[in-house]
């Protein structure tokens, strides 16, 4: 299966200009973008193996495709140990609720909103709230703090209390 993902899907709810399209497939995200890009007549395409994902650079966008995958980070390294997973784990390791949307690709479900964080209702409220336990979030990737002082500033979103006391720690 695959879904378009993240921040696309976010800009396309809130209507703003994106040029960055993000997929994820439940299955061979490699594979898939390699068969894509046959399909684009694209002659090169960048894999980055290790995460399951390849960069495809077309008309001046860029197609991101990533394999579903979970995260495991160890208390010492920002860089993860990666497993296949669903579209709901890939959904769960995302940054913020309002990136944690998926819009199905897939014949019999097009169109289709993944949303299993209330993604949707925290971008009506416009606040930045993590899926899961926000110190956890943070540890694992310290990076998400800083995107969300860009996301606050660049969408106009209010970092919900729980968010900001992690952070500050």
């Amino acid at each position: 299966d695959v879904y378009v993902v993240g921040g696309f899907v976010r800009d396309m709810i809130l209507k703003r200009p994106t040029t960055d399209i993000d997929l994820m497939v439940e299955g061979d995200g490699i594979a898939f973008a390699r068969k894509f890009a046959d399909r684009l007549g694209l002659d090169h395409i960048v894999t980055y193996d290790k995460f399951g994902t390849a960069l495809l650079p077309l008309c001046g966008c860029q197609i991101e495709v990533a394999t579903a995958r979970t995260e495991t980070y160890s208390p010492d390294s920002r860089k993860p140990d990666v497993t296949p997973g669903t579209v709901e784990s890939d959904m769960s390791r995302r940054d913020f609720t309002v990136n944690a949307l998926a819009v199905s690709l897939m014949p019999d479900s097009f169109g289709e909103l993944v949303d299993p964080f209330g993604g949707i209702r925290d971008l009506a409220e416009g606040i930045l709230i993590t899926p899961l336990d926000p110190d956890d979030t943070f540890s694992d990737d310290p990076l998400r703090m800083l995107r969300a002082a860009r996301f606050a500033a660049q969408l106009n979103f209010e970092i919900v209390p729980e968010c900001l006391e992690s952070i500050k720690r």
